[in-house]
Order: structure tokens, then sequence, then C-alpha cells
């Protein structure tokens, strides 16, 4: 009789802890999550600075802020988030990658999306105004 309740004992343990990992485990199921579960630091003086740079320069014509989808990923929720490229690959969208995204659109392009961001901001736009688009959209997530 003690095996038998030994092996209950082990069996019902291990279900509790089956069930709080599925619980707490960051995307426990395998679907894809659009946010970040920790909060993203980020400037909020820069990110206003980036907000005017983002309606001034068009940037809000293809890229939501709601979460909505459009002609480009939505902004909200992107920054620290795990991004699947079309090459099959996936990224984390950190500073260096938001930045990259603007300055050289095509060579990351988010899976389901057509390569279709203007290249030119690299050009139309300074270094501290990018840097300030990216704190914008850090402070969406």
């Amino acid at each position: 009789m003690r095996s038998w309740a030994e092996g209950a004992l082990a069996l019902g343990l291990t279900a509790v802890l089956a069930v709080a990992l599925w619980l707490f485990a960051d995307d426990a199921t395998g679907s894809e999550s659009a946010g970040s579960t920790s909060p993203i630091a980020f400037d909020a003086e820069a990110a206003s600075r980036g907000e005017a740079t983002a309606a001034s320069a068009g940037c809000l014509a293809c890229h939501a802020i709601d979460g909505t989808t459009g002609t480009g990923p939505t902004w909200k929720g992107l920054a620290g988030a795990s991004r699947p490229l079309t090459t099959g690959e996936s990224v984390v969208a950190d500073d260096a990658y938001l930045f990259n995204s603007v300055v050289d659109p095509v060579s990351q392009v988010v899976a389901g999306f057509d390569p279709v961001m203007p290249t030119t901001y690299s050009e139309t736009l300074t270094e501290d105004e990018i840097n300030d688009l990216v704190e914008y959209i850090k402070s969406l997530s």
C-alpha cells in the first residue's frame, strides 16, 4: 500500500508542477506574442520628439500605434518583442534592430510584410531623429 501512496503523491506533484509551468511560463503554448512581458525603459522627452518626427516624416501612414496591422507592422508592443523575419529567422526588436529598421528597412523584413518601406530615411532624418523614433516606439510597449 505504501508504494501506491507514494506513486499517487508523485503523480499529483508532477501534475501540479506541469500546470504551474504552463500558467507561468512565457509563451507556454508556442503562440507568438507581439508584446513583451517586461517593462521597456525609455526617455520620455526623446519619445515625445520621436512622436512628432513620426507624424512629420509620414511613418504613421503605414505603422499603426494601436495594435492594428497596416502596410507595415504595428509599433504597439514592438520594442522587446521577438519578430519573425521573411528569412525564417527571428530577431528581438531591441534598440539596434529598431534603428536599423529605419536606416536599412529591407535588411530584416518582418514575415507577412512586403519590403516597401522607403530606404531614404537615413538621408532625410538625422541620427538624433532616428534615435528619438526608437524611443517613441519603445514608449508604445
